[in-house]
């Protein structure tokens, strides 16, 4: 981003509006019939599923990072294969911050335990033409994009 600043959590300065951007990773993990998505929660209690993954460490590579976030989440084990989108969040609990996720295809090589210690409340293995109702539109988005993906 032209002009921007690297601030502390991997973040950079968005320019003169102050805003900051905030890098991450996201895993895209299916098997033949479905994507597993996790369920965290909103400041406001509210639920929502997402893909597991989260925010970069400073100067954390993504690969790294993405195994840390699915260990902390989901006590899981990943094979990464490789990056194959990206998608941007605005998160209402973090003001004037805009997300920017790679998100990798990716294997688990473990089983899944959610971490309630570290926001995941649930995962579930999901047809990608069931979304649970409130999947976030980003992740909606990502498997429209993808339709090679299980349905």
């Amino acid at each position: 981003m032209k002009g921007s600043l690297r601030t502390a959590g991997g973040s950079r300065a968005a320019g003169a509006g102050g805003g900051r951007l905030r890098r991450g990773v996201k895993a895209l993990v299916s098997t033949g019939d479905a994507v597993l998505l996790i369920r965290e929660q909103h400041d406001d209690g509210s639920t929502f599923w997402t893909l597991p993954g989260g925010g970069l460490r400073d100067s954390e590579r993504p690969v790294a990072g993405l195994r840390r976030e699915l260990r902390e989440e989901l006590g899981a084990e990943i094979v990464v294969d490789g990056p194959t989108d990206r998608v941007w969040y605005a998160h209402h609990s973090r003001a004037r911050t805009l997300s920017s996720y790679r998100v990798y295809d990716c294997a688990i090589a473990s089983s899944v335990d959610p971490n309630p210690a570290e926001g995941t409340l649930d995962a579930r293995w999901v047809p990608a033409d069931e979304l649970p109702p409130r999947t976030l539109p980003q992740v909606r988005s990502l498997l429209e994009r993808h339709p090679e993906l299980p349905a």
